[in-house]
């Protein structure tokens, strides 16, 4: 009889310790289902690599400014991108190179449209089902061209980075293009003796996303 009891309050508290467990990661769970994030303009940054020489040799460089508009929160990341607008003006760029940049703001954007004002929003963004990676568009306007550019994404905790590639003659910006290497000829010249300035640019947008939980 004693050890029917003892097996009695054993099965009790072993099904207590497991409703407990359960109750504690479903209150986790809906405390994480409750948070919100959003896009932080201080938090967000575009970077850009073009490329020199015959052999294709990176040279990158950023932009220090990033104007966004129409930021909102959400509890689906993706949501919070899409719509987001954003603006940069291309001579609030950092080469690394002090000598280089009045170059680049000079030659290439100062032929171009608007000073080569750059402007866009996020057409679509979706997360893959781990939840750290995915695919979207933006709608990149530049030179008086509009464009769709295809992203990657991969998501880091709440650090969002975004990665594409375009080429700059999609933009009717070849001409501003043969303008930089003009004056920057020397600078890219390979061991063949060819002076080479290539249209293809990759950009990288990172954003270190606001999260608020209640």
């Amino acid at each position: 009889m004693k050890s029917r009891i003892n097996s009695f309050y054993l099965t009790v508290l072993i099904f207590s310790v497991f409703s407990l467990a359960g109750s504690l990661q479903f209150n986790s769970l809906s405390a994480e289902a409750s948070c919100k994030y959003s896009v932080s303009q201080e938090a967000t940054g575009l970077e850009w690599k073009a490329f020199k020489f015959t052999e294709k040799t990176g040279v990158g460089g950023k932009f220090t400014k990033v104007t966004i508009a129409g930021a909102k929160s959400s509890a689906n990341i993706p949501d919070a991108l899409k719509g987001l607008k954003f603006s940069i003006d291309s001579l609030d760029l950092d080469s690394g190179n002090a000598e280089r940049d009045p170059k680049i703001k000079g030659a290439f954007f100062g032929n171009l449209k608007k000073s080569g004002k750059i402007e866009g929003s996020v057409s679509s963004a979706k997360l893959d089902a781990d939840g750290k990676s995915g695919t979207g568009v933006i709608k990149l306007v530049w030179n008086g061209v509009s464009k769709d550019v295809p992203l990657q994404f991969t998501l880091t905790g709440e650090v969002l980075e975004a990665k594409g590639s375009l080429d700059v003659n999609n933009w009717n910006a070849g001409k501003a293009l043969t303008a930089l290497n003009t004056v920057c000829s020397d600078l890219h010249k390979s061991k063949d003796g060819k002076s080479v300035l290539w249209p293809d640019v990759e950009i990288t947008i990172k954003s270190t996303l606001k999260k608020d939980c209640k």
